[in-house]
């Protein structure tokens, strides 16, 4: 039956006994003892095997290895804001120290009914005896969340149950992951699990071997050769295998490769699949009602959810994240029942809605949110938010250089490289030329056009510690306003890009769009940065007499002018022009150009907001101060044309009784103007009073991201150090107002070029939907500045100094075993010293860079052909093997030849 409630349709009411619990289970009885054995107040961490009708604990040396049969429990305890994992030691705290406590139930894939009942059961045992306040997750295989992962910083091992106790020492690996390293076993060994996106390990009785899929990252080619070291410790016995150049491996290695994997049967699948997250920036959700025994679920009509949604705490919310999860809150005080049935709850949701098997469920308790959840609320205010953030500074005005130097934290809180002093060049794009702005005290934009500055940093002057811990001398900032073409918008990227790339090291570049200023953009002009909105010529200021006189192409500007200042600080101040003026509120200022200039500042503007409304006056000429409900009468006599009639003044409801006097009466409430038709200020002028806002705090989050066949990806980092940060990979450091993208030395070449495709790609994907002109910053290894630096805690500036790449790795391990394929060993091809000249070896890899077919398909007619394939480029789709086969010499070979030549051989093999 399908119900309905004040408009909206509900989802089918669904019993509220439904648990993941079937009949045969472990019986109810008392908390089990290897859970009484943990330390109430300890912080540690800890994994429980479940073994059809028994729990065992597992031991430290098996933390992070799974059977793919069995269901595990994984218990983490830490002080709030604070991460453990798998070398975590167990140590007890005071009972005043606040713990954050996380229960995940883990299931295999092959996991059977029994199991998933059983740990359904212990999971409400373990979270019965802390006091059902911990955070339960449902974790399935591939498909775990950012926070398990965190635990096991060497990656996850998932072995085959059925082959636990076979005594054939052959196996069968699959590995791949840019961060969480997932080396899963086969259920047996042949060509059908080979992907040209994975690593495979063949571990054999004498031998191992490492397959190295061409659409592999370097950093899984890395991570899989040092796995194999680590099970093979003997170099000798471990041979590198090329996808596509198996042939070339040595007689008895290929004898062996043989025996288990016929190269006649050779088959890799080109297109792994990949697990794709559906974006969803929508969040639904629904409050948990109970009528006659049964659970009804009524969506709240939300858009953007609160912490004022969940306003009852007798009861549960679903937050429907969709692909981010299903997220169970339970108020503190519902029943028992609701928070120990709230994970079948949510599984039946997840049926209901026809979700996949393996979406995410996750249960929090009030008052014990996860920084996961609080962060899917833009405006989450709470204690337990502020116990999760660190505290920002509050000190306004001028920060210090030095001190930005010496506190990197600081800087990174208050997003403030230096106090923004430093030499500065203006460039204005428009549609037809870049134009360098003179140096003037105000700086004027258009918000049709688009700037580009170049700054230099202030600290670089210093001594060379100071300048070390700052990190870049140069920034790169590109500003868009909100009205500016993309043609004029793509040319001063370009613009910038350029410049930035022509510096090379020790800068940074930052992107962002007008109302997504970052503090130290803003720092760089002290409030004096004024926005205009038309097309019209910029006034530029001349000295007369010590009067400051607008001029515009040598004429007097006669235009009347509105800003409207925001900011209280130089580090978030500006002045934006607005018109017609439509409202204004007590805690605005505003700077009014006619016959004269007035700063008009609301009741309860701040102090520090009035300062910087006067500087900006003082710009435009000599001003006058006119405080809400004390305006003179010229001042309400010069601003009425910029005014819209509907206009309310925003305050307290005061009467000017002096005017009055003048004007012989007063205006009822609501009048369309505060002026009479003979220019006397009305009696009564009404002021819209706008809420207090309380802006909220941001953690930071960091995600290894990456494209893989035009597709984009990204993985969180939770607990993250600099140590998570790999030279080979990209990463997004999201920090509210802005987003770096940190770009490892050894990144991709497809990645440097595409850092920004690929933050913007980011800022559609994040839960939250984001504006797409946030500020996003371009950073490359060893230029890290403070700013990005201070998220992370005790950073060393040497810490890659001895980093090993994989080619570098690839070649340590080709001392030690000569039995390496491709043009990067001793290869079949012709070479000094087993290795191609550079020039041949990058033609090669441009030709190992396409996806590859078995000779059959590529000789099919046209309109059977696979879509990626151009006809008139089918040779660049065979693998090193095949077109050795057909063509009696090496693709790098073949490429020199005459353009006729190729084609009558492409002709002679069907290929054309």
């Amino acid at each position: 039956m399908q119900l309905f409630y004040r408009g909206y349709p509900r989802l089918n009411c669904f019993s509220h006994t439904y648990k993941e619990v079937r009949p045969n289970t472990i019986a109810d009885v008392k908390v089990d003892a290897s859970f009484r054995r943990i330390p109430k107040n300890a912080i540690c961490f800890h994994v429980w095997k479940i073994d059809e009708d028994r729990l065992e604990a597992e031991p430290k040396s098996q933390y992070g290895t799974f059977l793919d049969d069995c269901a595990y429990i994984i218990y983490a305890a830490a002080p709030v804001g604070s991460y453990v994992n798998q070398d975590t030691i167990t140590r007890e705290v005071k009972p005043s120290v606040n713990l954050e406590r996380f229960i995940h139930f883990w299931l295999g894939e092959k996991v059977s009914e029994q199991k998933r009942s059983n740990v359904a059961h212990k999971i409400q045992e373990l979270d019965s005896y802390f006091s059902n306040v911990a955070v339960e997750y449902r974790e399935t295989q591939n498909n775990e969340s950012a926070r398990f992962l965190s635990y096991f910083k060497r990656g996850l091992t998932i072995k085959c149950g059925l082959l636990v106790t076979s005594s054939d020492p052959n196996r069968l690996y699959q590995v791949y992951g840019r961060k969480w390293l997932r080396c899963i076993e086969m259920k047996s060994i042949a060509w059908e699990h080979f992907g040209a996106d994975y690593v495979m390990l063949l571990a054999t009785a004498n031998h191992f071997y490492v397959w190295i899929g061409r659409s592999s990252s370097s950093i899984e080619r890395r991570n899989a050769i040092d796995l194999a070291n680590k099970w093979q410790t003997d170099p000798s016995k471990i041979t590198i295998v090329d996808d596509g150049y198996e042939q070339s491996m040595p007689d008895k290695c290929k004898n062996e490769w043989n025996t288990f994997l016929p190269l006649s049967q050779r088959a890799v699948c080109q297109n792994s699949p990949a697990i794709e997250k559906p974006i969803c920036n929508k969040l639904k959700i629904y409050k948990c009602c109970y009528r006659n025994n049964r659970l009804h679920l009524d969506q709240l009509d939300v858009v953007i959810p609160t912490r004022e949604d969940f306003s009852d705490s007798t009861t549960a919310y679903v937050l429907d994240g969709f692909s981010q999860g299903v997220w169970l809150w339970v108020g503190s005080q519902a029943t028992q029942q609701d928070k120990t049935s709230a994970m079948g709850n949510g599984r039946a949701f997840v049926k209901k809605k026809k979700y996949p098997y393996s979406t995410p469920v996750i249960r929090v308790i009030e008052g014990h949110e996860p920084s996961e959840f609080i962060r899917l609320f833009p405006s989450w205010h709470s204690e337990s938010n502020d116990m999760h953030m660190k505290p920002i500074s509050t000190i306004l005005g001028k920060f210090d250089s030095m001190t930005l130097c010496q506190r990197p934290k600081m800087a990174a809180e208050t997003q403030l490289i230096d106090d923004g002093t430093g030499e500065r060049k203006i460039y204005r794009i428009t549609k037809d030329q870049v134009i360098e702005m003179p140096t003037t005290k105000a700086v004027y934009f258009n918000t049709h056009n688009a700037y580009v500055i170049q700054y230099t940093v202030v600290s670089w002057s210093m001594n060379p510690n100071d300048s070390e811990s700052v990190g870049i001398k140069h920034i790169i900032y590109q500003w868009n306003g909100s009205e500016a073409s993309a043609d004029i918008t793509s040319k001063a990227e370009k613009f910038a890009t350029n410049l930035f790339e022509s510096i090379n090291s020790k800068s940074i570049y930052i992107q962002m769009g007008e109302y997504d200023e970052t503090p130290h953009f803003l720092q760089m002009f002290e409030g004096k940065l004024i926005i205009l909105l038309s097309e019209k010529d910029i006034p530029i200021i001349q000295s007369n007499n010590n009067n400051n006189t607008i001029i515009t192409n040598g004429h007097e500007e006669k235009d009347t002018l509105i800003l409207k200042v925001y900011g209280d600080s130089t580090y978030n101040a500006k002045a934006v022009e607005v018109y017609p003026l439509v409202s204004m509120s007590s805690k605005e200022c505003y700077v009014v150009k006619s016959q004269h200039v007035w700063v008009w500042c609301g009741q309860s503007s701040t102090g520090d907001a009035r300062e910087l409304a006067k500087n900006v006056g003082a710009l435009l000429g000599e001003s006058s101060l006119a405080l809400e409900g004390k305006e003179p009468k010229e001042f309400w006599r010069s601003v009425t044309n910029l005014m819209n009639q509907s206009l309310i003044l925003n305050g307290l409801n005061q009467s000017h009784n002096s005017l009055n006097t003048s004007n012989g009466g007063s205006s009822s409430m609501g009048s369309p103007s505060p002026i009479n038709s003979n220019g006397s200020v009305t009696g009564n002028t009404q002021y819209l009073t706008s809420p207090s806002t309380k802006t909220p705090r941001f953690q930071a989050q960091l995600f290894a991201v990456w494209t893989l066949r035009n597709k984009f990806f990204c993985e969180e980092i939770l607990g993250y150090d600099q140590t998570d940060l790999s030279p080979e990979c990209a990463y997004i450091l999201d920090a509210g107002i802005i987003s770096y993208v940190w770009l490892g030395k050894n990144v991709s070449t497809y990645e440097k070029d595409k850092y920004l495709s690929m933050a913007q790609n980011y800022l559609e994907t994040v839960p939250i939907a984001r504006r797409p002109t946030t500020a996003i910053g371009v950073i490359r290894q060893q230029d890290e500045p403070n700013v990005f630096k201070g998220f992370f805690d005790n950073w060393n500036t040497n810490l890659w100094n001895s980093y090993v790449n994989y080619e570098q790795t690839r070649q340590i391990l080709s001392k030690g075993s000569p039995s390496l394929t491709n043009g990067n060993g001793v290869a079949p091809l012709n070479g000094e010293n087993g290795k191609l000249p550079p020039s041949i070896l990058n033609n090669q890899k441009d030709f190992d860079r396409h996806q590859k077919y078995p000779i059959a398909i590529l000789q099919q007619e046209i309109d059977l052909l696979p879509e990626e394939i151009n006809p008139l480029k089918r040779e660049v789709h065979l693998t090193h093997d095949d077109f050795v086969s057909l063509f009696n010499m090496s693709f790098y070979q073949f490429d020199e030849l005459p353009a006729w030549k190729k084609q009558e051989l492409k002709k002679k093999h069907k290929l054309f």
